[in-house]
């Protein structure tokens, strides 16, 4: 810490009557008899503490078990900047704040118990006062009046439960903004990104074996038109009611993805050629049998067009892609509203 970032000198007080009733009834002194930390409460300077003043500095030892008597204290992780104070107590206060401390709790527990630097900082968010205790005076106290010590475990026990608590809802968010991630907005589907990484790896699964993969690329008919004629939320209705179709029409294992625009990607596992292109005759079949619903209460009527193709179990995951696109930008050129299936041989092309 710089010139510019040094607390300023300490200065100290004494308790009044109301404060040590206070302390006496805080977390760590509760049920402690008052003759057993009488040397704290009465002999023991309180520490006052300007609004922005340091008073643990992390990785700095300090000795000291602190009860707060008044005020607030701000305990924070970021390692203090080199910048003049009023910047680091702005960026303390208003950043990544771990705790608030009030009057009646303490700090420092941690240190008292294994000794080594605090890994936070802490500073006094108004003017606060605070009982700095000696580690040896906490020490020869505790062991004369172990009602302390058990205070201190239970204090200490609570807040592994709050951090555990807090550490699950970190993970269940990681976990809902990985499945955002790999999620397409507007369908629900898997998007590309999720497709680009579990396809492949599927394909892998089967490498050894002789079990059949193949791949359908699904595509909307004349979708701009809709979007032209109707509007884009019309469209975003066709895509949503599209992907629900698709995603009734399938095995519990395969897999389906919204390759990007209105087009779709399907992997079928233990599916050939031949009965991946009886799947995609099915689609075919039930896009063009019945309209889809619009949110409207009207119906539109929509057909796809199919591209198979099935692997060779040589091919990589993108040849086995491009030959089902390419297949089904035949069926495009065909008139649309028809499956193509690829050659086998197209793969290595």
């Amino acid at each position: 810490m710089n010139e510019n970032t040094k607390a300023p000198q300490a200065t100290y007080v004494s308790l009044t009557a109301g404060q040590r009733e206070m302390l006496l009834e805080s977390p760590l002194l509760q049920g402690v008899p008052y003759e057993s930390v009488f040397d704290w409460l009465h002999y023991t300077p309180v520490r006052a503490l300007q609004h922005g003043e340091t008073l643990i500095e992390s990785g700095v030892h300090h000795g000291k078990l602190f009860l707060v008597v008044s005020g607030q204290l701000s305990v924070w992780l970021d390692p203090a900047p080199e910048m003049p104070d009023d910047t680091v107590v702005q960026r303390a206060l208003s950043g990544p704040e771990v705790a608030r401390i009030f009057p009646g709790q303490s700090l420092g527990e941690q240190g008292l118990i294994d000794g080594q630097p605090p890994s936070v900082w802490a500073i006094a968010a108004r003017e606060s006062r605070v009982l700095a205790i000696p580690t040896e005076m906490a020490w020869q106290t505790m062991q004369a009046e172990p009602k302390i010590a058990l205070n201190l475990l239970r204090m200490l026990s609570d807040r592994v439960r709050q951090a555990n608590d807090g550490l699950r809802g970190a993970i269940a968010n990681q976990q809902r903004l990985a499945r955002d991630a790999d999620t397409d907005a507007l369908t629900g589907l898997h998007n590309r990104r999720w497709m680009e990484n579990m396809f492949p790896r599927t394909l892998q699964r089967f490498q050894t074996s002789e079990r059949p993969v193949s791949v359908l690329m699904v595509d909307i008919d004349f979708f701009k038109r809709v979007n032209d004629e109707f509007g884009h939320a019309v469209g975003d209705q066709v895509l949503r009611e599209s992907a629900q179709r698709l995603l009734r029409m399938l095995r519990p294992a395969d897999l389906c993805a919204r390759f990007g625009g209105e087009e779709f990607c399907i992997l079928l596992p233990d599916l050939d050629a031949d009965q991946a292109t009886v799947i995609a005759q099915r689609v075919l079949a039930a896009f063009d049998a019945e309209p889809l619903p619009l949110d409207s209460g009207a119906t539109l009527k929509i057909s796809v067009s199919i591209g198979v193709a099935d692997w060779d179990h040589v091919a990589g995951f993108q040849d086995l892609v491009r030959a089902a696109d390419t297949a089904l930008y035949q069926a495009k050129r065909d008139g649309r509203n028809r499956v193509v299936t690829a050659h086998r041989n197209s793969l290595s092309r």
